[in-house]
C-alpha cells in the first residue's frame, strides 16, 4: 500500500462528519456513517474494492454478520450486527433483509478500521475542532496495561458458556465499552469476566432485548 492511499485511509474525519448516538451504560458513542466510510474507501482505492458477506446468523433479537473487505490486494474481515426490527403489533420481524443489510454495513465499517479508517474514534485522537473521546472510551493509559491473551480467550470461553457466539460478545463489547476487545485494558477485561461469571452480562442482554 502506498503511502498516498495510507494517509487518504487515516485522515481523520471533520468534525460535521461524526454522529453520536446513546450506547449501554448512558455513553455518548461516536461513530461515521456508512455512505461516508463507502466514500473514503473509493477516494483511497479508486473504487477497486469489495466486501463479501461470508456468513450471517439470525438469533433472537439480532443479526450478526460476518464479512470480508477486500481492497487493494489486502483483505481485512470485520463481524457487524444490527437489532431485528420487529412490528409493534404483532412482534413478527418486519424485514430481514433489511436487518442483514444494516449489519453488513456495520461489518463494512468495522473492517475498514483494521485500514484506519475513522481508527480515531477508537483511539482518543480527535481532530481540529472536535473534542477527544471520554477518558472511558480511550484506549488504556501507560499503567494500565492491554487486555492479555489469557483473559481474551477466557472472555470468549465463558460467553461461549452463556449462549453467546464469539460475534455476539465482540460486537456486545463495541457496543458497551466503545471499542473492541483487543483493545480493552487489563482492569476492564477482569471486569467483563466477572460479569461473564455471575451472569449480569447476560441479564443487561436479556433486559435490553
Amino acid at each position: 500500500m502506498n503511502e498516498n492511499t495510507r494517509s487518504s485511509l487515516v485522515a481523520p474525519f471533520p468534525e460535521e462528519a461524526v454522529s453520536s448516538r446513546k450506547g449501554s451504560h448512558g455513553k455518548t458513542l461516536q461513530y461515521i456513517e456508512t455512505w461516508r466510510v463507502v466514500d473514503r474507501l473509493n477516494e483511497a482505492f479508486a473504487h477497486d474494492w469489495s466486501l463479501r458477506v461470508l456468513e450471517w446468523k439470525l438469533l433472537d433479537a439480532e443479526v450478526v454478520v460476518w464479512a470480508e473487505l477486500d481492497a487493494g490486494g489486502v483483505v481485512k474481515h470485520g463481524f457487524g450486527n444490527s437489532t431485528v426490527t420487529r412490528s409493534k403489533d404483532s412482534g413478527e420481524p418486519l424485514s430481514i433483509g433489511d436487518d442483514i443489510k444494516a449489519a453488513a454495513s456495520d461489518a463494512l465499517k468495522k473492517a475498514a478500521t483494521l485500514f484506519g479508517v475513522g481508527l480515531e474514534l477508537y483511539s482518543g485522537r480527535s481532530s481540529a475542532g472536535r473534542a477527544p473521546l471520554p477518558e472511558a472510551d480511550r484506549p488504556p493509559g501507560p499503567g494500565a496495561g492491554r487486555v492479555t491473551e489469557r483473559q481474551s480467550k477466557a472472555i470468549v470461553a465463558l460467553a461461549h458458556k452463556k449462549g453467546m457466539s464469539e460475534p455476539q460478545i465482540r460486537t456486545r463489547i463495541l457496543d458497551q465499552y466503545g471499542r473492541p476487545l483487543e483493545k480493552l485494558d487489563r482492569r476492564t477485561a477482569s471486569e467483563l469476566i466477572s460479569r461473564l461469571n455471575t451472569g449480569s452480562l447476560q441479564q443487561a442482554k436479556e433486559g435490553a432485548a
